[in-house]
């Protein structure tokens, strides 16, 4: 009415139905009462047909969820300065008798660096109106990892307390990265919010003052008696010079090694509650199935030393172009992890014990990444300087070349005398010898890229990760059975969208969710076929193409980067010098994108944790659309007039090629469909568009304007290819070598330009950009001759650059480029693992899988 930005919230259809919408909107009317700076105002509420909705101001800025994804650790000043914002608005509301219930991270906006608490009131609403009727339905309130034991216990008598807690779990969560406690279930969450002690945070984070994390420890009390008597209580005791902080506690060395299983509570209370704790699931809405199992080892945590975090780069060498590499790798033993740390503007291996605290750099590394362990546990194989393939003994020494290389997609030890390599490129797979260098394997051209692949020896394939999907890929005829789905019926279903796949004894899998999820499945390995997975662990390191930073020793122990994900990127537009600007869009897991010819528009497709939606983007007014969703999505491109989008994607099986108009409202219409692999490479007229078969690496020209569709052959062995704005010179990057070729257009002869490059674009008619690992040079050539004006010249560089599946950079259409690029500060300064874990995937999966 007042043309204000609002933000309207829905209640879920099954909520609202249990609640009734008269109950619900007068009870709702005590959030209205609450003023306060950190306090979001309700503006208006209602129904609408059978929803019920409330309206709140429009907060232009982003969640504490967000920015905790974004950056896991906040600083500690910001951290408690968010703390006691949110502990104002509490108190305020706890004087006039109103409790939030449902403190979370998403519910605290920030808006200039400041706290607003969002939902005030909503749970009491919700409650108030539902009764009798949320048990009846199955839902709960409250969310898992900040609900306090009482709530978790289905208590209705809900007091201040309970939000002092959730607070204290979201301090907790700002200062290590995690919450007190997590889970692969809500059940087993709420069985340790009920049974345990969380982790001391000065384990994790050793930077705390150890007043704070007293503080923080009491708020996060089993009993409400035990903690502070109110939130304000709570904040007085966090400041510097309140007498709270003269309180000490026991502070665990940040290099121990801590099990955050072996913390046991014996008191009668907490007993007392284990012995609650499936009548209050049950209070709540959850009901164990069986009897739980006896409680496993828990997951612990290895701190790294300050001065050799685990990298976050996995662009290594000279032709990094989209390696997920494994930069950690567990010893079959389990007693140790190397991994590649952070030394400088470079890198080299650290040694860090399993058994003790003890941790080493090993000598001889500088400049090394990818290590593997060997089968007895004594030496390593790795990627080392100067783009060759080294090994050495553990204890360090001087290493001893093997081949002169770029660092592998892929590197797994199969014996004492037998090592799969994929080679950088990702579609050649040979054997090597680690003690003679020499190779075997004719090298055959895989169907598609594997850049995280696991050598299958009974069914004497690789599973290969890619482009957010895996496949069964035969060495020897590069046959690709790409992993799907089981549907219900036993028919095969969509392609499975994640990262890392793994097969264990032939008949399970796990696979890192594109959210960073780590889920397993039971596996038919003949059929390909993947049954609904369980969820096993949270916040596993995401890279690019199809790795994510988890690793599994033959002794069953796995260990992993936790969070810091570096595909939740910023998209930016460069120049040259590097001159870098952010454009105003959300920050995302993009995939592949194209920015409209007058530089107004982004079609971009972003990964979720469920799918992939192609999104465009306004850059005018902010505004987003979503166009399309699919499994797999590829390669949208802007026809020149700006009206079309041309676009892949794969729906029921079957891969289509589609154009359409994002804003006529009608269905985009089939160009191409059939079983190869069409993705559009440029569109560079509106009746001249280049397309691509990546699997033969064949660049064909078709006019989308003529039905039916004619493909004609413009050149072979070429994975990219590009004509220049003029018309006059075409530019492709073979698959061999990355070697990338110039020729005059209709193709006659070529002019190798360079070789160990990618993804060629012109920015000009005569100037010709491309990308070699994270940096960017051009090639001039001259207008009458075609002649290479001289060496291609260094462009930009950008240590933090995605490189994403298909296009990773597009052309801005005045001399620039637009790209996406990872958060400023993504090291791993602690490993996770998981003793045991073989086993305990498998009960789950047993236990989880429909009977």
């Amino acid at each position: 009415r007042h043309e204000r930005d609002v933000a309207i919230k829905v209640l879920h259809p099954d909520l609202a139905a249990a609640l009734g919408g008269e109950r619900f909107l007068s009870e709702i009317k005590t959030t209205a009462r609450l003023q306060h700076p950190h306090i979001l105002p309700l503006l208006d509420s209602g129904s609408a047909d059978t929803f019920l909705f409330y309206v709140m101001p429009f907060i232009a800025g982003e969640t504490l969820r967000a920015r905790l994804e974004r950056e896991r650790q906040l600083p500690v000043d910001d951290a408690l300065r968010i703390t006691r914002e949110v502990a104002d608005a509490l108190q305020s509301a706890h004087a006039i008798g109103v409790i939030h219930r449902d403190i979370k991270p998403e519910n605290i906006l920030l808006q200039g660096g400041h706290a607003l608490v969002a939902d005030f009131g909503i749970a009491l609403a919700v409650q108030s109106a539902g009764g009798a009727r949320m048990t009846q339905t199955g839902l709960s309130l409250g969310t898992p990892h900040y609900m306090s034991p009482e709530q978790a216990m289905g208590e209705r008598q809900i007091d201040a307390r309970s939000d002092l807690y959730a607070l204290g779990a979201i301090t907790y969560e700002m200062l290590t990265g995690d919450p007190p406690f997590t889970g692969s279930s809500v059940q087993a969450i709420v069985a340790r919010v009920l049974t345990e002690k969380p982790a001391p945070i000065t384990t994790v984070r050793d930077t705390v003052p150890p007043a704070v994390e007293v503080a923080v420890l009491r708020a996060l009390a089993k009993l409400p008696a035990d903690r502070f008597s109110s939130v304000g209580e709570f904040v007085a005791v966090l400041r510097a010079d309140a007498p709270g902080n003269r309180t000490t506690s026991a502070v665990t060395s940040p290099s121990a090694t801590h099990d955050t299983g072996r913390e046991r509570s014996g008191s009668r209370v907490n007993l007392a509650l284990a012995l609650t704790t499936v009548a209050a699931l049950a209070v709540a809405g959850w009901a164990f199935l069986r009897p739980p199992p006896a409680a496993p080892e828990r997951m612990f945590d290895a701190a790294l030393p300050d001065s050799a975090a685990m990298s976050s780069s996995t662009t290594i060498g000279t032709s990094g172009f989209g390696v997920a590499g494994r930069l950690l790798d567990i010893a079959p033993s389990g007693e140790f992890v190397v991994y590649t740390a952070v030394e400088g503007d470079s890198t080299v291996l650290w040694y860090r014990s399993l058994v003790n605290a003890s941790a080493r750099r090993i000598d001889g590394t500088a400049g090394g990444s990818l290590p593997r362990i060997s089968p007895d546990g004594t030496r390593i194989i790795f990627a080392a300087s100067g783009d060759q393939i080294a090994t050495l003994p553990v204890e360090g020494g001087t290493p001893r070349r093997l081949l002169d290389a770029d660092p592998p997609a892929t590197m797994e030890w199969l014996s004492a005398s037998r090592v799969l390599l994929i080679r950088y490129d990702g579609y050649r797979p040979v054997w090597l010898d680690p003690e003679t260098g020499r190779l075997e394997g004719d090298e055959a051209l895989l169907a598609t890229r594997c850049v995280f692949g696991q050598w299958i020896e009974s069914a004497q394939r690789i599973l290969c990760s890619f482009n957010e999907t895996a496949s069964l890929l035969d060495p020897v005829s590069g046959e690709a059975v790409p992993v799907r789905s089981r549907n219900p019926d036993g028919s095969a279903g969509e392609q499975v969208s994640g990262a890392a796949f793994r097969v264990v004894d032939d008949q399970y899998a796990f696979f890192v969710s594109l959210d960073g999820e780590l889920r397993a499945a039971r596996f038919d390995l003949d059929e390909a076929l993947l049954d609904r997975p369980v969820a096993i662990a949270q916040g596993i390191r995401r890279d690019a193409v199809g790795g994510a930073q988890i690793t599994l020793s033959p002794s069953g122990l796995l260990g992993f980067a936790p969070a810091g994900d570096a595909r939740s990127g910023e998209m930016v537009v460069r120049r040259a010098g590097d001159s870098v600007q952010a454009l105003p869009i959300e920050r995302a897991n993009f995939l592949r994108f194209d920015l409209s010819r007058d530089g107004t528009r982004i079609a971009a497709v972003v990964a979720t944790p469920t799918d992939q939606e192609l999104r465009i983007y306004d850059l005018r007014n902010g505004s987003r659309q979503l166009w399309l969703r699919a499994p797999q999505i590829d390669a949208p491109l802007w026809s020149p007039s700006g009206d079309r989008i041309v676009v892949r994607l794969v729906r029921e099986n079957e891969p289509l090629l589609l154009i359409g108009s994002p804003t006529s409202g009608a269905p985009p219409d089939t160009l191409l469909r059939g079983a190869s692999a069409f993705d559009a490479l440029e569109f560079h007229a509106d009746t001249l568009l280049l397309i691509r078969d990546a699997t033969v690496a064949v660049t064909f020209r078709i006019d989308p304007s003529v039905r039916p569709v004619r493909m004609d052959t413009v050149q072979r062995d070429a994975l990219y290819s590009t004509l220049s704005p003029d018309g006059r010179r075409f530019a492709w990057q073979s698959p061999i070598g990355y070697q990338l070729f110039v020729s005059p257009w209709p193709t006659r002869g070529q002019l190798q330009v360079t070789s160990g490059a990618a993804e060629p674009l012109w920015l000009s008619p005569t100037t010709l950009l491309f990308r070699s690992g994270v940096r960017w040079q051009l090639a001039q050539f001259d207008p009458e001759t075609n002649a290479l004006m001289g060496p291609p010249v260094a462009w930009g560089r950008d240590a933090r650059f995605i490189d994403t599946p298909g296009w990773s950079h597009r052309p801005t259409w005045d001399g620039g480029i637009i790209h996406s690029r990872s958060p400023e500060q993504s090291d791993a300064r602690y490993l996770r693992f998981i003793p045991n874990f073989v086993e305990r995937m498998k009960r789950a999966v047993d236990e989880g899988a429909p009977q």
